[in-house]
């Protein structure tokens, strides 16, 4: 495989809509059962509209997008900022470029996010990567 450029874009991927059982899922082996990912009560009463699914979760997504990208070795790094919430219901698409390449480190930086499908990005983040040799 030819090294990345700069501008190249990652196959997106859209998850599939989060439901309650997914969220049980995920609350029962990140150990996060924070109420407003399980709970409508517990969500409202926190401002929220109805519960909303862990950053983490979507995180893990993201994760997924750039570590099945066939450029990549290994991971160097990854961060993400949450910038909006994910409610129950909702589908997201997850998508990259390569905002830069150091062809002599054999590395390339990678921003990412993820967007519901109406239009709001929930996650931007960064990873860092070794490219595949």
């Amino acid at each position: 495989m030819n090294a990345p450029a700069v501008g190249d874009r990652l196959p997106a991927t859209e998850v599939p809509a989060i439901t309650r059982e997914k969220l049980r899922e995920f609350a029962v082996a990140s150990g996060d059962d924070n109420p407003v990912h399980l709970d409508d009560d517990a969500a409202r009463q926190g401002g929220l509209d109805g519960i909303v699914t862990h950053g983490m979760l979507v995180m893990a997504h993201l994760g997924r997008l750039v570590t099945s990208w066939p450029a990549t070795g290994a991971l160097r790094s990854f961060k993400t900022r949450f910038t909006a919430p994910t409610p129950l219901g909702a589908r997201v698409t997850c998508g990259g470029k390569v905002a830069s390449v150091d062809v002599a480190a054999g590395t390339a930086r990678v921003q990412v996010t993820a967007t519901r499908d109406d239009g709001v990005v929930v996650a931007r983040g960064e990873a860092v990567v070794e490219l595949a040799s």
